[in-house]
């Protein structure tokens, strides 16, 4: 087997020296419209290769081990003393898993409680590589399929423009459901011309 990484030989997704380097990363902060925070592990030039597995059936343990070196230290840094529901954003499967419903997988303490096939896009549109004007005229219509009880994390692989998030925060509020923030794997960022 082969890092996913470097490409040499490992017996795990990530070899001893790639997986060092991965957990250096530094919880970093985006402030989307109205003050949304937005937190993120890593700048998506650096993981970006990673990331693109997500196409693919390979993508399944990538994401896994890249959750374990992130989203499951997220505890080091946040941990509340009350419940609170992480949702992933549309966590529909495809190559037989779903990425962000990996990522919330990791996020499960005493205190976060992960719910899945929560928040469904109706909108088939793909956003990879569109500009911001695409986006904006193309929503991804979120639907509400359950409601949380508790407080929400929304969960994503990359914040790009921070639509998306928006979009369901926007959702979820008019449902009379707290919102806290955003995680996110990468922070991209979004040229707007």
């Amino acid at each position: 087997m082969r890092c996913f990484n470097c490409h040499g030989f490992s017996l795990t997704s990530f070899c001893s020296a790639c997986r060092e380097e991965l957990l250096e990363y530094s919880l970093g902060i985006r402030k989307l419209e109205g003050n949304f925070k937005v937190y993120y592990f890593y700048q998506y030039e650096q993981i970006k290769h990673l990331i693109h597995f997500k196409h693919k059936f390979q993508g399944y343990f990538v994401l896994n081990a890249l959750a374990k070196l992130s989203f499951a230290k997220f505890k080091d840094f946040f941990n509340p003393s009350y419940e609170i529901n992480a949702i992933a954003l549309d966590d529909k499967t495809y190559k037989d898993y779903s990425h962000t419903a990996i990522l919330t997988h990791h996020l499960k303490t005493k205190f976060i409680k992960p719910m899945y096939h929560t928040l469904q896009a109706s909108s088939e549109i793909k956003y990879s590589g569109k500009n911001l004007q695409f986006r904006k005229s193309n929503k991804r219509l979120y639907k509400l399929l359950k409601y949380p009880k508790y407080p929400v994390i929304l969960v994503d692989d990359i914040v790009t423009t921070g639509l998306s998030l928006l979009e369901a925060k926007e959702i979820l509020e008019k449902n009379n459901i707290e919102v806290l923030f955003a995680l996110v794997l990468a922070n991209a960022k979004f040229d707007i011309m």
